[in-house]
């Protein structure tokens, strides 16, 4: 328990920003569909698009921006995304890269625990932190879902789907950098490495869906196995894209735990 309190002591700030910056970033954009006419000012902006652009953003449910569509929305913004990228990537950076490079692993190491144990406590205080995350700005959408409209049971479930499955995306892309991490020397390399993938597949995951030609990318972009504007409007897929999220973080932590058990500290 010590360690984690550590990770969680290191983290405590940005974390606790995260969770208020995101919960009133849902409120702004419901406070904002019941208050201005958004499809109609949508409506404008679609019709200067080109057409390919247009069918895009209408896969994006943008063009029947409803309210329970703002909400799905408000958990798959770029904004709410990168707060959360910097978090996951962020967490196994600062306690395996940085500790390697400052020689405070080589002492952590010396102490009666196996390495596994480490790691693994690691991956678990980072799922906390990121479902801490998640839970509030979850709160922070039925909280304000109840004030400016109305809240269901069916649009409860359905936030609550959207949130385990940002979660599951945010685990994965927290475990392919922890990987990283125990696999490289140590310093900013595992984070920009980290970075740089998720980056990549967020962009793969647009041009997929805007061009036919890239279409066949989207079976291996694990952005393509979060979909919350779907979710939100009761298509099927769900659970095959919670399946999928959870093996490869199966996958890869297993992975973690076996190269960092092997590898040598310097």
């Amino acid at each position: 328990m010590t360690y984690s309190n550590l990770i969680w002591k290191m983290n405590r700030g940005f974390t606790l920003f995260s969770m208020l910056f995101i919960s009133l970033f849902q409120l702004m954009i419901l406070y904002l569909v019941t208050t201005f006419d958004t499809q109609a000012m949508l409506k404008s902006v679609l019709s200067q698009l080109p057409e390919n652009l247009k069918l895009f953003l209408n896969d994006a449910f943008f063009n029947m921006l409803t309210f329970d569509g703002a909400a799905a929305f408000g958990f798959n913004h770029p904004i709410v995304l990168s707060l959360l990228a910097i978090v996951a990537i962020s967490i196994p950076v600062r306690h395996v890269s940085r500790e390697i490079e400052n020689g405070n692993m080589e002492m952590m190491l010396s102490q009666p625990f196996r390495r596994k144990s480490l790691i693994l406590k690691l991956w678990l205080s980072a799922c906390l932190i990121l479902g801490l995350i998640i839970l509030t700005s979850f709160l922070a959408s039925i909280l304000s879902i109840q004030i400016f409209h109305e809240l269901s049971w069916k649009v409860f479930f359905r936030i609550l789907t959207i949130a385990l499955n940002l979660w599951l995306l945010f685990i994965l892309i927290m475990t392919f950098t922890l990987l990283i991490a125990t696999l490289s020397k140590g310093g900013g390399f595992s984070g920009n490495l980290g970075a740089v993938i998720t980056l990549l597949f967020y962009l793969l995951f647009f041009f997929g869906q805007l061009w036919k030609e890239m279409k066949f990318t989207l079976h291996i972009n694990i952005f393509n196995y979060y979909m919350p504007q779907e979710i939100m409007m009761g298509q099927n897929g769900y659970w095959l894209d919670c399946t999928v999220l959870a093996g490869l973080i199966l996958i890869l932590l297993l992975l973690s735990l076996d190269r960092f058990e092997k590898r040598d500290i310097p």
